[in-house]
């Protein structure tokens, strides 16, 4: 049985626990989100089948825990076709857990990725899932932002909506400084910076402060607990 890459399992991201939760949910179900040989099989086992009709149908209504649900299983069902389509040379990436220490791996992403049509469906899944997710979490809006720069030559029509994203995120958790579940300021706040300024930097002249003040209205907006 072929998991995904450690550094994938959005269970074990430490700056994301509330993926804790719906991990344990799905397990509970008897469903593996690590198991590649699960997450990319053709046709898809009928359980699995069943239990992403039943996310979908809940996330359709609003419910945000099977969106979040949704997009970490198309998150690791990218995951899997990138180990797949990439090679050991194609790696680098830094990740900062909570006590401070860094470790640089890799990932640039799967070259020409739209040739993959399983791999460009589980991309824009992610992504799609993520935004949605991200109306309720700051935290998604922040990895889908991420994602969509990752595979910027292959989405440029989303970049726009990648920045209001994580420029909301960052008004509300480092302006605003709004803190939710466990996660980690110095590395979110950070992280939002990075994403910005990359993704800013690519955006048509006199975009970037609309996006913000979209961002911010929207960090405004977004309901005290």
């Amino acid at each position: 049985m072929k998991t995904i890459p450690a550094l994938y399992k959005i269970c074990l991201l430490l700056f994301f626990p509330l993926f804790l939760m719906l991990c344990s949910q799905a397990h509970a179900e008897q469903i593996d989100l690590d198991d590649c040989s699960l997450l990319i099989a053709q046709p898809l086992r009928a359980d699995f089948q069943d239990w992403i009709n039943k996310n979908r149908k809940q996330a359709s209504s609003g419910n945000v825990d099977a969106l979040k649900m949704l997009a970490e299983e198309a998150n690791n069902r990218l995951a899997c076709f990138e180990d797949l389509l990439m090679d050991n040379s194609e790696w680098t990436m830094t990740f900062t857990r909570k006590n401070g220490s860094s470790e640089t791996r890799s990932n640039t992403g799967i070259a020409d990725i739209k040739k993959y049509d399983y791999a460009y469906a589980a991309l824009k899944d992610a992504i799609n899932y993520m935004h949605q997710a991200g109306k309720k979490d700051p935290a998604y809006r922040g990895l889908s932002a991420q994602l969509v720069l990752r595979y910027v030559t292959a989405l440029p029509e989303r970049v726009e909506s990648a920045y209001e994203d994580v420029s909301g995120a960052n008004q509300l958790e480092c302006v605003m400084k709004r803190k939710f579940a466990n996660r980690d300021a110095r590395y979110v706040c950070s992280s939002h910076r990075t994403t910005m300024a990359q993704l800013g930097v690519k955006l048509p002249a006199g975009r970037r402060p609309v996006l913000d003040a979209k961002g911010q209205q929207w960090a405004e907006d977004f309901p005290v607990k």
